[in-house]
């Protein structure tokens, strides 16, 4: 007998398909993106002491008026390339062509996939950079604040450390204005803890009925933005079952305690700016494409494959440890 569910052979569904995303990259939004045509300069760096000092005083008649000037120092880039390539061969274009096969687009999913690829490098590199480094909290890797962020914590700490590293940054001359925006970059489960505290929901609970997102948190901080990443690294060896998943959070100075950033960030890169770092994205050569991001494809004739390729020219640095306050440990999990 004929059973009817058997006699229909399944096939690819067309026009629906299942795929995970990295979170949404923020490197660019914590150190701005300066756009080089050079693989190596020098960053002109004022220092602040002279500005500060309050030195002029009276001109006496006939007399000079009392003299100084100003110091600067200097920060080098260097970029390299990081690139990414995808093999695409003609039996895998010409399958995804048939009427029963996943409704795959391998040339554009090579692309999209090398892109990533890059800009996740790109987000690992800048996030190591940052939480290994001394900021104006002058202690290497972050302030640790033992986990005192955590909602449930005995004596709660997040209103009283931004409030000083707030002050912090106002001694060393850090200040918003016409270009300056002061940012917090909170880690996912930071702040999906901190949101929890009573101290932070008592501040609306007579006014509004939303959730805290951040950008009402940045309001109740009185500061311009706060950024929450959630991008996460497979830290597993690829195996040929392809399987294999070990996720590491990119954005964390100790696995699983939680770390945040506040920081200086200009609206715009110019002469006489202030932030935190920079990354710098170097220019390819003309004969290569001439942008600040290059793709190539090329064919392989005995492979029977094209390969894509996504590359950009980077380095990323620290320019002024006075512009930013980190913290680390704030939760523990």
């Amino acid at each position: 007998m004929v059973i009817g569910k058997n006699i229909v052979a399944a096939s690819a569904l067309r026009n629906v398909s299942m795929q995970y995303q990295t979170p949404e990259f923020v490197a660019g939004e914590v150190f701005p993106v300066l756009q080089a045509n050079a693989p190596t300069m020098k960053i002109t760096k004022y220092l602040p002491a002279d500005y500060f000092r309050n030195d002029a005083d009276v001109r006496g008649e006939g007399g000079e008026a009392k003299r100084g000037g100003f110091k600067t120092t200097e920060v080098t880039y260097s970029t390299v390339e990081t690139a990414f390539a995808v093999p695409i061969t003609d039996e895998l274009r010409r399958n995804a062509k048939k009427q029963s096969a996943q409704p795959l687009q391998p040339d554009i999913e090579a692309i999209e996939l090398a892109k990533r690829k890059v800009m996740l490098k790109r987000e690992s590199e800048v996030a190591s950079l940052i939480t290994a480094a001394t900021w104006a909290d002058g202690n290497a890797g972050g302030e640790d604040t033992e986990g005192n962020w955590a909602s449930g914590a005995g004596t709660n700490t997040f209103k009283a450390d931004i409030k000083t590293a707030l002050k912090t940054l106002r001694e060393k001359g850090v200040i918003p204005g016409a270009n300056m925006e002061i940012r917090l970059l909170l880690d996912d489960l930071t702040f999906d803890e901190v949101i929890e505290i009573d101290d932070i929901k008592d501040q609306i609970k007579y006014t509004s009925a939303e959730s805290i997102t951040p950008e009402l948190l940045a309001r109740i901080l009185k500061i311009d933005r706060v950024i929450v990443p959630s991008v996460i690294e497979n830290t597993a060896r690829e195996t040929k079952a392809g399987t294999e998943f070990t996720a590491s959070r990119v954005w964390q100075v100790n696995s699983g305690k939680g770390m945040a950033i506040l920081y200086a960030y200009p609206k715009r890169l110019g002469l006489r700016v202030m932030s935190a770092g920079l990354i710098v994205n170097d220019r390819f050569d003309e004969d290569e494409g001439g942008m600040h991001e290059r793709v190539m494809k090329w064919r392989e004739a005995p492979n029977h494959q094209d390969v894509y390729e996504v590359g950009e020219l980077r380095d990323q640095l620290q320019v002024c440890a006075e512009a930013a306050y980190m913290f680390k440990d704030t939760i523990s999990t």
